[in-house]
């Protein structure tokens, strides 16, 4: 591993000392504050100390000859009961993947754990045909099969039997029942005797949070005509840092980046004449409990008056519910859900809100700053899941 040390005056000039040498994938491993010069400690001057390291390619290895695929052909119940619970132990192992790879087996566990709820379609010989039909198109939208069966056996008991047959009333009666499983919080609540509003965004790695942050900024800054300010905690990587000073240079608002949590307090009141100030943080696996505990020191020392769970919708369910639980314990009051345009079905949303009991914010639908997020309206959500939007 290709390990270096920078020292320089300001956070700002060691990363760019960092990018030059080895390149905007750079990883971050260590930070500190150092003093320098100054004879006998007098006169001494505070400096950043970066130690950085160039990202290690890690290149895919071969299957032999003789390996036979995994046949994703009809799973008898044993088999798939046996492969729901690997998907599910398997998110540790997962975390400790390269990131290509980590996308990669996600991808396969949501393949597997769709397949294995299609086998368990035909377990409720009991239904007739039309609500037969019913059940996989929720199942097929990514819902849980326990939240499917209710939604349809609710139906059966409530929608009179010469209506299964008609989609319209079908679909009208589950949007609404779905509706009310979409708790929406609406959008930032800003208030005047809270000034600066402070708002966090935290998640897993991979969800959109820095692109959520650069969209909920231009969003405030240049529609509603707020203040706004942004503070980093991302010094993980190079490109995080980046990112996010590219918007706020566009945007023109300041940008504070922060080492340790005893530094987030200075830098918000250093922000102090803004309307809204927006946190963003390091992804974190669920799994890892020291920087779990590292971000809530974060969290402690920042004190937001909100803070927002962000997920992404096209995490396999037992991924997403499992970082729902954990992140939560954070203090997450609210929840984003990010990538609408790339999930297969949205049904997941179901089972992580019924897990923590949030309400959702908003939904980002695309990469576009600022369109492609939206404040979290039920109905529509609801409408995508039965075939109505």
């Amino acid at each position: 591993m290709n390990l270096r040390t920078y020292q320089a005056n300001t956070m700002a000039e060691a990363l760019e000392q960092v990018k030059r040498d080895l390149g905007r994938d750079a990883v971050i491993l260590h930070t500190r504050t150092i003093r320098r010069g100054g004879w006998l400690g007098l006169g001494a001057r505070n400096r950043v100390e970066v130690t950085a390291s160039a990202e290690v390619k890690v290149l895919p290895r071969r299957t032999g000859r003789g390996t036979m695929p995994p046949s994703v052909g009809l799973l008898e119940p044993s088999i798939a009961e046996g492969a729901a619970m690997s998907a599910a132990t398997s998110a540790e192992s997962l975390a400790r993947l390269p990131d290509q790879w980590r996308r990669e087996m996600s991808d396969l566990r949501s393949l597997v754990e769709g397949l294995i709820a299609e086998s368990r379609t035909w377990r409720m010989p009991s239904l007739p045909g039309e609500l037969q039909t019913v059940y996989r198109r929720l199942v097929s939208q990514q819902v849980a099969e326990d939240i499917a069966a209710e939604l349809v056996c609710k139906l059966r008991a409530e929608l009179p039997a010469a209506e299964w047959s008609r989609p319209e009333r079908v679909r009208g009666f589950l949007a609404e029942q779905i509706r009310l499983l979409f708790p929406a919080a609406g959008p930032l609540k800003l208030e005047p005797d809270k000034k600066p509003f402070v708002v966090a965004l935290i998640g897993p790695t991979g969800v959109g949070k820095t692109t959520t942050i650069a969209k909920l900024a231009a969003h405030y800054q240049l529609r509603q005509r707020k203040r706004v300010g942004l503070v980093t905690i991302d010094t993980y990587r190079i490109a995080a840092v980046d990112q996010l000073k590219t918007y706020a240079d566009i945007l023109g608002v300041p940008l504070a980046v922060v080492l340790s949590p005893p530094e987030l307090p200075e830098a918000i009141r250093g922000q102090q004449d803004r309307d809204l100030i927006l946190i963003d943080t390091a992804g974190r696996s669920q799994h890892d409990d020291i920087k779990l505990s590292e971000l809530r020191c974060f969290l402690q020392e920042a004190k937001p008056h909100e803070t927002h769970l962000v997920l992404s919708s096209t995490s396999s369910r037992a991924n997403c519910v499992e970082a729902a639980g954990r992140f939560s314990t954070l203090g997450a009051d609210r929840i984003i859900f990010t990538k609408l345009d790339e999930a297969v079905g949205i049904g997941v949303m179901l089972d992580v809100l019924r897990k923590v009991r949030r309400e959702v914010s908003y939904v980002t639908t695309g990469q576009n700053v600022p369109n492609d997020i939206e404040v979290c309206q039920s109905a529509r959500l609801a409408g995508l899941i039965v075939g109505e939007g």
